[in-house]
């Protein structure tokens, strides 16, 4: 799966049907499925939709996921972790693309949802990063509230991480853990530290000591944290994906797969995303190495159940 997009180029129907896609939303191909009678494991559900309008996108992944326990039984409350950390414009492909978000708020109103919560620790001052992302307008849009968590030791709580190597403890945004449902919508980057920044990455926005992490073996923080944060589904924007020069940029090489990615297991999902970036790959990236090594998730593309769906 390495390497198989071509760099600065979007993916193209053709590329994705002779990936293995078949025509239409509704129609799904699960590849390296054995049948039934002699698949013995289950293999981890990954689902990528490939299409360049961005409210049908996401509304072929709320389909899925309505068919696939929704966002869990009487869910009134969801926290979205979006990624709106850097003061960039949508296109630049620094932060989620706010169409993305904008077709799940609308989404989540009509599967039941009536609270959507969105807070965020940037990088940048979130006075400026937030409107420029466009992140901010959406969620006033839809009645959402986005919100910085900034230093302010009241929004969060200290948590003890009992799997965590080099992470022990962390202060957490109190909405990332009081909540019916934990979504993350990242977008897949090129990151100068951690090589990629995709999903586990993401996280980084929900604690008040990023710098710990960077002090003390970023790639194993990483993986730590997500042994204890478990969102209810992970989605990556990778409808756009910066090349270098991340996680700010601006990108000198910046690639259009006009994808979106879905699974329970942000372990998975992140290993998948991370194909789309020449050179790279789950083998490449050192949190995702140590994912494997700690069992978190599934690392290894042969051991998902990738559904690939074409959205048109």
């Amino acid at each position: 799966m390495e390497n198989e997009h071509e760099q600065g180029k979007g993916l193209t129907r053709r590329e994705f049907l002779s990936a293995g896609i078949v025509s239409g939303a509704a129609i799904i191909l699960t590849q390296n499925l054995p049948a039934a009678t002699t698949q013995k494991v289950k293999k981890t559900d990954v689902w990528v939709f490939h299409g360049k309008d961005k409210k049908k996108l996401i509304n072929a992944c709320l389909k899925v996921i309505s068919d696939n326990g929704g966002f869990g039984k009487g869910a009134k409350k969801l926290t979205l972790k979006v990624n709106a950390a850097w003061y960039r414009t949508p296109e630049q492909g620094a932060n989620t693309h706010p169409e993305l978000v904008d077709a799940f708020l609308i989404g989540c109103k009509k599967m039941g949802i009536k609270e959507v919560v969105m807070p965020e620790h940037s990088c940048d001052d979130p006075r400026k990063s937030f409107p420029r992302s466009g992140l901010l307008q959406v969620a006033q849009k839809n009645g959402a509230k986005m919100y910085s968590l900034g230093g302010n030791r009241k929004l969060y709580k200290e948590v003890k991480i009992p799997k965590g190597k080099r992470l022990k403890k962390a202060l957490v945004g109190k909405d990332f853990l009081e909540t019916d449902a934990l979504v993350n919508i990242p977008v897949a980057k090129h990151h100068g530290s951690a090589r990629l920044s995709i999903a586990m990455k993401n996280w980084m926005g929900a604690v008040r000591d990023r710098g710990y992490w960077h002090r003390n073996n970023l790639h194993q923080c990483i993986a730590d944290f997500s042994t204890f944060i478990k969102p209810t589904w992970t989605i990556i924007d990778a409808t756009r994906i910066m090349l270098d020069r991340g996680p700010k940029g601006p990108a000198r090489n910046l690639k259009h797969p006009n994808l979106i990615i879905l699974s329970r297991d942000q372990v998975a999902a992140d290993a998948y995303a991370s194909t789309l970036f020449p050179g790279v790959g789950p083998t490449k990236v050192g949190y995702l190495k140590i994912a494997r090594e700690m069992k978190i998730g599934t690392t290894e593309v042969s051991k998902m159940a990738v559904h690939k769906i074409e959205v048109s």
